[in-house]
């Protein structure tokens, strides 16, 4: 499946980068850099945040045939929005 609509947060202070990231390794999901990729189970994610602009951006890239964007996209917000963090 193609590439599903880019997500962005705002604003993502640089404290609530660093506890992102722990919620993410915590969730089994290592974040080590302010922009990459991962893939697990069919699925592919992209990140970047940028600290000058206080935004972080999540993309899912690929994704299993089975998987529409707006579960992946709603998942997606439901794990960031979810957390402490942002608040």
């Amino acid at each position: 499946m193609g590439a599903c609509a880019t997500q962005t947060f705002s604003p993502v202070s640089s404290t609530a980068w660093s506890c992102l990231k722990g919620q993410a390794a915590a969730q089994g999901f290592p974040i080590n850099s302010d922009s990459g990729s991962q893939s697990d189970r069919g699925f592919t994610i992209e990140w970047s945040y940028d600290a000058s602009a206080q935004t972080l951006s999540v993309t899912c890239t690929d994704s299993p045939f089975w998987a529409p964007c707006s579960t992946i996209n709603g998942k997606i917000h439901e794990i960031i929005d979810g957390t402490h963090c942002l608040t």
